[in-house]
């Protein structure tokens, strides 16, 4: 891709996203990957964005419009160059394969502003489009013999943005747990002091209250839902 004068609002947009994805990448992408993917994201936007004021369809979209198609774009152009690290596919097919990604989403997104479709809509299609795009690129490279079966499969089966997906639901499954314990600690914590407090005011009389209460919540019978 040759360098292209995109418009500062523009600039300052993907630079932004650009901070945000960085984080997020896995730890087994190395630095030479990073820096590599960080450039195709750049230089990705930028050029759609570049292309943006001359396009009849998407000149018409306000600012926040333009950006979340830029945003689209960017977000799919991480996750499927992390699927091309990690397919097995040689690296000096990788910008093949992603030049056709980026041709998919340009064609389902103007055709998407053309007819006005929902956000919602939007992107179901552009991701249906991408995995399409992408699965028929990796065959094209074993129809080429370019890899084998083995690495087809492979390569199919990558998906980081159900992988991220899937690590989140299990941060929120964690910290749901931690804060059930940290319930059940508190509780057992108030509990002991009622405990603690009852048997030294009332002393005898207060221990055998505590364990009448226990005994009868031990072995009553509880409600059946109907």
């Amino acid at each position: 891709m040759d360098e292209v004068v995109v418009d500062k609002k523009y600039t300052d947009f993907i630079e932004n996203l650009i901070e945000q994805v960085s984080p997020l990448l896995p730890q087994d992408v190395n630095e030479l990957q990073k820096s590599y993917l960080i450039t195709n994201i750049r230089k990705s936007a930028m050029l759609m964005a570049s292309a943006i004021p001359d396009n009849d369809e998407f000149s018409k979209l306000d600012f926040e419009k333009q950006c979340f198609y830029i945003q689209i774009l960017a977000e799919w152009s991480f996750h499927k160059e992390i699927d091309l690290f990690r397919s097995g596919i040689p690296p000096r097919y990788w910008k093949g394969v992603m030049q056709k990604i980026w041709y998919a989403m340009w064609e389902v997104m103007y055709a998407c502003v053309k007819n006005d479709a929902p956000d919602a809509v939007v992107l179901s299609l552009v991701e249906r489009f991408v995995n399409r795009t992408y699965n028929d690129a990796v065959e094209e490279l074993k129809a080429s013999e370019v890899i084998d079966e083995t690495i087809e499969e492979q390569a199919k089966e990558q998906s980081n943005i159900k992988k991220m997906a899937e690590e989140i639901r299990e941060v929120s499954r964690t910290k749901e747990k931690i804060k059930e314990i940290i319930k059940r600690l508190i509780l057992a914590i108030i509990i002991g002091a009622i405990v603690s407090f009852a048997i030294i005011k009332f002393k005898t009389i207060g221990l055998a209250t505590i364990l009448t209460i226990l005994l009868v919540y031990h072995f009553m019978p509880t409600k059946k839902e109907e």
